[in-house]
């Protein structure tokens, strides 16, 4: 099995392939948060690998990349809301309401917890030990609000593009399985394992890959659609319609 430092490095180089994909498809003027939350991906992992993980360098780095994290990965999922939604505006709106109240309350809750508990180390250090709880609470709170949006994309028949169902999907897949990590790393004392950040990298390096190599040219994809029987469509369509319009007038109180 190869080391973290290796997983890691195997998921900077497919991170970054899955952005260049992107581009030169001519797809970042409609995903430009997804892109950029793959170059902030690939950068940050390419020059903590090379950073001895108990230098000051590092520690740096580290927070640096944990915040701008926070902020594409919170972009990102405002985006496939808006994507997904397009022909939904009153659930569109409502979506993002949705992600600022749950992310702020995450962010206040965390930061509370954070600076009840605030212990500098030795010179003024910062402890490290807050700072990733934060980052549990944040990145959790996220992984909820995606699957609530997959339940939605596997659900409903919103009759997207076969991209923004592509890029939705594996961006779900790689933030939930970051999650994932980031959960069970948080019942080991030190708040990271070795071996389960390793399989997380080299799982995510995949789905970066398949991400992609799935990616079509516009003009050569067609609109996909989630087949349905008719009634069951209709009553699906329906519901959604509904829906928005009742988070439209809601929203226009």
């Amino acid at each position: 099995m190869p080391t973290l430092n290796e997983a890691e490095l195997f998921q900077s180089a497919a991170a970054m392939v899955a952005a260049v994909r992107l581009l030169t498809l001519g797809l970042a003027r409609r995903q430009n948060s997804l892109v950029s939350f793959l170059f902030v991906t690939a950068l940050a992992l390419l020059v903590l690998s090379f950073l001895a993980p108990a230098s000051q360098e590092y520690f740096r780095v580290f927070l640096v990349s944990t915040v701008l994290f926070w902020l594409v990965s919170f972009q990102s999922v405002k985006e496939m809301f808006a994507l997904s939604m397009i022909e939904y505006p009153g659930i569109r709106t409502a979506a993002r309401w949705t992600l600022y109240v749950s992310l702020g309350t995450s962010f206040l809750v965390s930061a509370a917890l954070t600076l009840s508990h605030w212990q500098r180390g030795p010179h003024g250090a910062v402890n490290l030990y807050y700072i990733q709880v934060a980052d549990r609470v944040i990145v959790l709170t996220l992984a909820v609000i995606v699957a609530g949006l997959l339940f939605f994309l596997s659900r409903y028949p919103l009759h997207l593009s076969r991209n923004t169902y592509v890029s939705c999907g594996f961006f779900s897949a790689v933030f939930l399985c970051q999650a994932a990590a980031d959960l069970i790393d948080t019942f080991d004392t030190r708040l990271y394992s070795t071996f389960f950040d390793t399989c997380e990298a080299l799982l995510c390096g995949v789905l970066f890959v398949g991400w992609a190599l799935l990616l079509r040219s516009e003009t050569a994809a067609p609109p996909c659609r989630v087949t349905f029987d008719a009634p069951g469509e209709t009553d699906l369509l329906r519901q959604l319609d509904a829906m928005n319009r009742l988070l439209s007038r809601v929203g226009r109180r």
